[in-house]
């Protein structure tokens, strides 16, 4: 809503500051909110962004501005509420009930449950408040029917009706504020301010154009594309595709023409490049140069085979091999001789036959096991046949056996395997050496062809191989074999191969690098045609970064952080302190002034906001619950002073959770705030309903022309909202019309019982307002507060002397004969209809004198 409040100083002084930063177009953007109030015209708001176009050069053809600093005069208005009538679907709340609204005050009183708060629902979600939840339900127990209701108001004494559908609301009913219980929180937080100070909606609505012409702005970037959707069709790193890629505001036409040139010259030469790289035969040199590493490693593999040969079949081993054969041969034969001598000395045959030499070892062997190493003592058995040994065959077995125990078996044991050992590493001599590469050309089969130097190595080296490995070298024999000869011839030819290698390789490098700077200028050329097509595309590309680097070089106008500033520096101005003072007597007219609460003012994208604490503490952690609502009651009369549209406000509950001691308070500061505009109530504090109804009777009120309306909601099986009338609740008359109800009732059907004791309840309650209001003249009062001392004074005592005997009896006649009252059996009543009727007319002569 558009805020009225006065204040000291014209508010568009400063925005018009704001404006001295800014092209013309911020005038004009000026100018026009404050003249409509409201957020600009979608023509309107094109229109400033044209001339701010224009002042950046990237629009011509507006005329020169020439505006003028607005003036503002704050526009007053009165929303008075007449009725409030035809709910349906809000809570629980009857049909065909009408909430007639004084000019002044309206208070709805009504227990828990009645219904106030459906009534002030309605009101809360055409209006404002701190708690902005407006959702409303439907009897819950019952199927959803749809909202509605007819809402009778004036505007500026204008009779308007506006009918709400649940959803719709009405311009002028969205000044309705409304303060409830759950407020509370809201307003002790830091929070915007629910009611923008005079003018300071220009702000926000500012804020708002800001924001509103800068999508503009990233509209208009966005028709100017700048990505061009071809660069993938270029080859990177060409100076074309470099150009492209980097285009921007500072890209020139001069190198745009430079690079996108293709005549007929340009043509041929890229004809030419294609043909000549076409020709190079890479796969031919890689294919040899494959082959030529081939050949190398099979010639290192040979060659490193017969370098081992030459370390294996040497005359250093065939001589190794002879020395060893003769060892073997001299031990041989004196092992042989020791047995020649024993054998013939005793006549032994046979001595000489691998059968005695195993016959004896296997003897010797058994001798050990059966672990006699002195072996024949006396008394020993043979140990080939068991019989007994005379001193000839002890001899003879004791010469065996120093001839088995020599060292020269063992010795001719290790020469032989030394002998064996050599003989395998000889016979590992590879002599079978084979070319599978084409290295010195294939033969009409078309396989390798193996060189006679390789084929006589294998022959010759074979031979000898053979001859040592059989062991058939004779004594004196030595080792000769030319094996450097085929070294060089291998190694000779692994030269030339190298050689022709690294011609190839240089040649296939040499072709790399020709074939590369083919491409490249096959590319760049290519690159350059295709180009030569897109010029105008490219042209335009350039424009556009052109506009877009401009666009955004000057996107920071419609920054809001600048009009943030202003509406700090003209709230500090005009309304800071005003608030302060105002919230500082509306604490002490709910008598709160100790509650010391700092208050700051900070903005929010335009919107004011204010910041509580009470010694650098949130209020919530220290107020109690009936401080925080005094706290939130006199925030939300300041604020609501800072607006000079005066539309009702609406109390739901306003003095919950506060003492007595400051309701009449209350009560005062909302009768003198309804002198100002229209105030709404509702409340179920009995004390706040008599507190109003005792202000309403005094002079001083009636005189300053203050209307005052009551009314009374209840509950009947689950419906609520029912209205009645407030004045008969606790009244004289209340209570006689109910007596008289139960009088006139039929007896059909009827339990005289139970109604006669339904009557003198009622006749109870009225014996008791007459002693308040008739014998003691008002001057002590149920939920009143004081004494009324000049009431004291009309008392008739002797009167209240005279009667108070026969009326203190027909007051416990009622007690006994209610139905809540318990009596012992013996002094027991059943009162009846007659009894109530003579009882009833006693009563009211009783009265009659005091009335």
């Amino acid at each position: 809503m558009a805020s009225t409040t006065p204040n000291r100083k014209a508010i568009v002084d400063f925005l018009w500051e704001w404006t001295e930063n800014h092209a013309d177009w911020s005038k004009l953007l000026i100018s026009k909110i404050v003249t409509t109030e409201s957020s600009l015209s979608t023509t309107d708001r094109e229109t400033v962004f044209n001339y701010f176009l224009q002042s950046i050069n990237l629009h011509t053809g507006l005329p020169a501005l020439t505006v003028t600093k607005p003036t503002y005069i704050p526009t007053e208005k009165m929303i008075e509420l007449v009725s409030l009538s035809a709910i349906t679907g809000v809570n629980r709340l009857a049909k065909n009930q009408t909430v007639n609204f004084a000019k002044n005050i309206t208070v709805i009183y009504g227990e828990n449950g009645t219904g106030k708060t459906g009534y002030s629902r309605v009101l809360k979600t055409l209006g404002f408040s701190y708690d902005n939840n407006k959702t409303i339900l439907s009897n819950v127990y019952e199927a959803s029917e749809p909202q509605s209701a007819i809402i009778n108001f004036k505007s500026n004494g204008t009779p308007q009706t506006f009918t709400w559908n649940g959803a719709n609301n009405d311009s002028e009913l969205e000044n309705i504020s409304v303060f409830n219980s759950s407020c509370v929180q809201f307003s002790i937080s830091d929070r915007s301010l629910i009611v923008s100070p005079i003018g300071f909606h220009f702000f926000h609505l500012v804020s708002a154009e800001l924001n509103a012409l800068n999508q503009l702005l990233q509209k208009k970037i966005a028709t100017h594309p700048t990505t061009l959707l071809w660069l993938d069709n270029l080859t990177p790193g060409t100076p074309l595709h470099t150009f492209i890629s980097t285009l921007s505001a500072i890209s020139t036409e001069q190198k745009l023409t430079e690079l996108s040139e293709y005549t007929p010259a340009h043509g041929k030469a890229l004809s030419l490049k294609e043909t000549e790289l076409a020709s190079l035969n890479k796969a031919l040199l890689q294919s040899q140069i494959q082959t030529l590493s081939s050949q190398i490693a099979e010639l290192d593999s040979i060659i490193g085979k017969i370098e081992t040969a030459k370390t294996q079949l040497n005359d250093a081993n065939w001589q190794a091999l002879l020395a060893i054969n003769k060892q073997i041969s001299d031990l041989e034969s004196k092992t042989q001789t020791g047995l020649k001598d024993i054998a013939d000395e005793r006549g032994i045959e046979f001595y000489q036959t691998p059968e005695f030499n195993s016959f004896i070892q296997a003897a010797e062997s058994y001798i050990k096991i059966i672990d006699k190493p002195d072996y024949p003592q006396e008394g020993d058995t043979c140990v080939y046949c068991l019989q007994p040994l005379d001193d000839s065959a002890k001899e003879l077995l004791k010469s065996y056996r120093t001839l088995l125990n020599d060292k020269t078996q063992e010795n001719l044991a290790a020469l032989k395997k030394n002998k064996v050992g050599l003989i395998q590493l000889v016979s590992q001599v590879d002599t079978n050496l084979t070319f599978h590469q084409n290295t010195f050309g294939t033969n009409e089969n078309q396989a390798p062809v193996q060189p006679k130097e390789i084929t006589d190595y294998n022959a010759n080296l074979d031979s000898l191989k053979t001859t040592f490995t059989t062991n058939i070298i004779a004594q004196g024999s030595t080792f000769t074999f030319d094996y450097q000869t085929a070294i060089k011839f291998l190694t000779d030819k692994r030269t030339a191969v190298n050689n022709s290698l690294t011609q190839k390789s240089e040649a296939f490098a040499n072709l790399a690098t020709l074939e590369a700077t083919l491409k490249k200028e096959i590319a760049e050329l290519k690159d350059r045609k295709f180009i030569s097509g897109k010029v105008a595309e490219v042209r335009t590309a350039i424009a556009n970064h052109k506009v877009v680097n401009t666009l955004n070089a000057n996107s920071s106008s419609f920054n809001t952080n600048s009009i943030s500033r202003k509406t700090s520096s003209a709230r500090e101005e005009l309304v800071r302190q005003d608030f302060e003072d105002k919230f500082k007597k509306e604490l002490i007219a709910l008598r709160k002034p100790h509650l010391k609460v700092d208050l700051n003012f900070g903005t929010d994208r335009g919107n004011s906001v204010v910041y509580q604490k009470i010694s650098s503490h949130a209020l919530a952690d220290i107020l109690s619950e009936g401080e925080q609502k005094a706290i939130a009651l006199a925030e939300f009369l300041t604020e609501l002073q800072l607006d000079n549209t005066k539309a009702p406000i609406v109390f739901d509950d306003p003095v919950n959770s506060l003492d007595h001691k400051i309701i009449d308070e209350v009560v005062k500061r909302l009768i003198e705030l309804s002198k100002q505009r229209q105030v709404i109530v509702f409340t179920h504090s009995i004390l706040m309903l008599h507190s109003f109804i005792q202000q309403s009777e005094l002079e001083h009120h009636r005189q300053a022309g203050v209307s005052f309306l009551f009314h009374r909601v209840k509950e009947n099986f689950g419906i609520t909202g029912i209205l009645d009338e407030v004045e008969e609740v606790n009244s004289y008359s209340y209570y006689i019309k109910k007596l008289n109800l139960v009088l006139q009732t039929k007896p059909d059907g009827q339990d005289e019982a139970k109604l006669a004791a339904e009557g003198y309840g009622h006749l109870r309650s009225a014996i008791e307002i007459t002693v308040e209001d008739d014998l003691f003249r008002k001057t002590i009062k149920r939920y009143k507060k004081g004494v009324a001392f000049p009431s004291l004074l009309r008392v008739d005592g002797s009167k209240i002397d005279a009667y108070k005997g026969k009326l203190n009896d027909i007051y416990e006649k009622c007690c006994v004969s209610i139905a809540g009252h318990s009596s012992p059996e013996e002094i027991h009543t059943t009162p009846t209809i007659e009894e109530l009727k003579t009882d009833f007319e006693e009563f009211k002569k009783i009265r009659s004198q005091f009335t």
